[in-house]
């Protein structure tokens, strides 16, 4: 079958609706991200506080409480129920979701923790970092 398109999102053979994530550049809550912690992030060994999961861990970017996701056990979602830290940064794909927005956002105040956590994935700087650095 051939692909279609809309203005709503994009269909493949298997009749799977695909949709664009456009993250918020703006987001109220972007006020609540505290620093990176000195001893930065260790991406790589990450696991839940409350189930010990390295599938799919988040990091709280106000309290940097690691947890696992609404599709494992949902612990992320637990804490921001529990403390009402809405900003949570994704280990798998380095990206931040707003709980109190209910969507992605990317901003520059961002950028120092997807640093960190790029740093501790890949052994290098996060992309955005390098283009400031070289541009």
């Amino acid at each position: 079958m051939a692909q279609e398109s809309s203005l709503n999102g994009h269909r493949n053979e298997d009749q799977v609706v695909l949709f664009p994530v456009v993250p918020l550049l703006e987001c109220p809550h972007l006020e609540q991200v505290e620093p990176v912690p000195e001893q930065g992030l260790n991406v790589n060994e990450a696991r839940c506080v409350n189930c010990n999961s390295a599938n799919e861990p988040w990091c709280c970017l106000n309290c940097y409480t690691v947890t696992c996701s609404r599709h494992v056990n949902g612990h992320a979602i637990n804490h921001f129920e529990q403390t009402l830290h809405c900003m949570t940064l994704s280990f798998s794909d380095l990206s931040v979701w707003c709980y109190a927005c209910n969507a992605y956002v990317h901003n520059p105040i961002l950028i120092p923790a997807k640093d960190a956590a790029h740093r501790s994935k890949f052994g290098m700087p996060y992309p955005e970092v390098e283009l400031q650095r070289n541009g």
